[in-house]
């Protein structure tokens, strides 16, 4: 489907992928910033808080998104590319369905397969955009030197969602298994070598750990 405003192009995956890129970064840094001003000296993973703050940056996220993907505004990102978020037939979405459209992106980001969709999809649509229809469209050229920058780019990025979706469901939870594991026969070993100096100094054993101490 052609847009029917003048000088705009369908806008490529890689633009799309780096504008979403750039606003994600903006909110990870708040995320990171919120949680260090309330716990300096704690690194961001061992704050308590660090999943009601995620939780709070995902939906000021999408309420960002909305807001900047209706009436033909822009997101810092997007801003960026030259990107705007249209309806089918060109025309502006309105802020309810620009709402729809942002809570999409629960569904579009497991595995990031949803984002993924716009590389097969005819109008290069990603899966959040189908139940409004919406389009993403460029009003600035793109050479092919530029393309393959940003597709290089793109690549890197969509690697390192990947790596981080796949480090906090699948590596994270066998990593901090091994870890307790690890941990443990680390301090039973030294518990051991405790109670050895313990019986050359008391001939017994201690009975608890206080009298180790």
């Amino acid at each position: 489907m052609q847009n029917n405003q003048s000088g705009l192009r369908r806008a490529d995956f890689a633009e799309r992928a780096l504008a979403f890129g750039v606003d994600v970064a903006l909110f990870v840094a708040g995320w990171a910033l919120l949680l260090k001003a309330t716990a300096p000296d704690l690194p961001l993973w061992a704050n308590q808080k660090s999943g009601t703050a995620g939780l709070l940056a995902a939906a000021l996220f999408v309420c960002y998104q909305a807001y900047f993907s209706s009436e033909g505004r822009a997101s810092v990102g997007k801003g960026l590319f030259g990107l705007r978020v249209t309806g089918p037939e060109g025309e502006p979405l309105g802020l309810a369905r620009a709402m729809v459209r942002a809570g999409g992106y629960f569904f579009s980001q497991f595995f990031i397969a949803g984002f993924l969709w716009a590389l097969f999809d005819g109008e290069g649509r990603a899966l959040h955009d189908l139940p409004v229809g919406s389009l993403v469209f460029s009003d600035r050229p793109l050479g092919n030197a530029r393309r393959r920058v940003y597709r290089f780019a793109a690549g890197l990025l969509l690697a390192a969602f990947a790596a981080h979706w796949g480090w906090e469901n699948i590596w994270k939870m066998r990593y901090e298994r091994i870890m307790t594991v690890a941990y443990a026969r680390v301090g039973l070993s030294e518990y051991e070598m405790l109670q050895k100096d313990y019986k050359a100094l008391n001939v017994r054993y201690a009975d608890n750990v206080f009298a180790l101490a």
